[in-house]
């Protein structure tokens, strides 16, 4: 049983590294954005695509693995109540490191979202200002006419 658990472990690693993987890649998006590098944001979506299909594929193998211990809707925060106890600090540790990954992750993801909606915004405003001049500069047209 304990193989099962330090499988579990190694494969937290890896979904960790996963995450730091789509950590890089906000930090990227976040750059190209603030670029206006539209080719380097697509890039990036592209790739943030690619991974979330990992993640996916990853989130049946945790599924497969937990029922193996059979520790099915076990949350990360008990893992290591629920772990033997030669296991337990293994456990706290890889679940602590495993949160600390995420928590970058979610911070940069943040901030990539919060750049590219405000760029969106001021993208709707300057379409929104040409479009009025447009309009504007029809009006005195025909008035004029």
């Amino acid at each position: 049983m304990e193989e099962a658990y330090r499988e579990y472990f190694a494969f937290m690693e890896q979904l960790g590294q996963l995450l730091d993987q789509l950590t890089e890649l906000a930090k990227e998006k976040t750059a190209a954005v603030r670029c206006d590098d539209l080719l380097g944001v697509d890039s990036c979506m592209k790739q943030e695509q690619a991974l979330s299909l990992k993640l996916r594929a990853m989130d049946r193998k945790r599924d497969t693995l937990l029922a193996g211990m059979g520790l099915q809707n076990v949350t990360l925060a008990e893992l290591p109540q629920r772990c033997p106890p030669e296991l337990r600090q293994d456990a706290k540790d890889a679940a602590g490191k495993l949160r600390n990954r995420y928590v970058l992750y979610r911070s940069a993801a943040d901030v990539a979202r919060t750049t590219l909606e405000c760029n969106l915004h001021q993208i709707e405003r300057l379409l929104a200002n040409a479009a009025d001049a447009r309009v504007g500069g029809g009006r005195i047209a025909d008035i004029r006419a």
